[in-house]
């Protein structure tokens, strides 16, 4: 088993780096890790004339490799230039583009990535805030449209004025690692969405009803259309909540 570990901060040794190397130290005796510090090399984007050396060194790096973790730093809010530099001009190195501009899976696909970040607030202002959130999103939006498959993530949170990773977090990092030490398999989670979609619909539902029947009494004589634009306006609400948090609140933020 193959694991790529690209580190997009601005220290090699700083912090993140320590999680990260937290992760790598717990992984298999018999795994293959590599850490790739994107720092020491000359990234910019492929021209028609030549293609960059630095991103076809990478580049193979990548497709060598079974796993990779995605680990850098929460910088205002967003991804670290370093991190975002390397992931624009790798763009259509892990994606295809349709003549109508569509992105689709490249040549990656099935493969299986990890994402890390850490910040300077604490665990309780990131979960309330979200400030790690858009961090994750990008690295979403990029390898899930690269048909990468996420296993897990991580937020190293209090960073500020420390100078070592926190001990609480490495434990939480050693246990990532167990995890992903398995080896990877396609994704296999749709009847379990499917599943969890299902209870999803059954709960709101019966809170709609129930609601409904507190207030209004339901299928009262004469109340037909009052029940009824009272179920719409309940269940809206309720299912809209629930996708707004499984689209921006989902990530971990503690």
């Amino acid at each position: 088993m193959r694991y790529l570990a690209l580190l997009g901060s601005h220290e090699r040794h700083g912090i993140t780096a320590g999680y990260l190397q937290a992760v790598l130290d717990d992984l298999p005796a018999d795994a293959e890790v590599e850490t790739v510090f994107l720092r020491d090399y000359a990234i910019y984007p492929d021209t028609k004339e030549k293609a960059c050396p630095a991103l076809n060194e990478i580049e193979a790096k990548m497709a060598a490799s079974d796993f990779w973790i995605i680990c850098a730093p929460t910088y205002w809010g967003g991804m670290p230039g370093v991190m975002k530099q390397f992931f624009d001009c790798m763009r259509f190195r892990l994606v295809r583009m349709t003549a109508k501009a569509d992105t689709l899976p490249g040549k990656y696909k099935d493969k299986h990535y990890l994402s890390m970040t850490t910040c300077f607030v604490s665990s309780t202002e990131n979960f309330f805030t979200g400030i790690t959130d858009q961090m994750f999103v990008t690295i979403d939006r990029v390898l899930t449209g690269a048909g990468l498959i996420k296993v897990g993530e991580f937020v190293g949170t209090g960073t500020w004025g420390t100078h070592a990773p926190r001990e609480t977090k490495l434990a939480e990092c050693r246990r990532l690692s167990r995890k992903i030490a398995d080896r990877p398999r396609k994704d296999d989670n749709t009847l379990k969405r499917y599943i969890l979609l299902f209870f999803m619909i059954a709960i709101m539902a019966l809170i709609t009803m129930g609601l409904q029947a507190w207030w209004f009494g339901v299928f009262a004589a004469g109340k037909f259309w009052l029940t009824y634009a009272s179920f719409v306006i309940i269940f809206y609400v309720l299912l809209a909540s629930i996708l707004h948090f499984f689209t921006f609140v989902r990530h971990r933020r503690r």
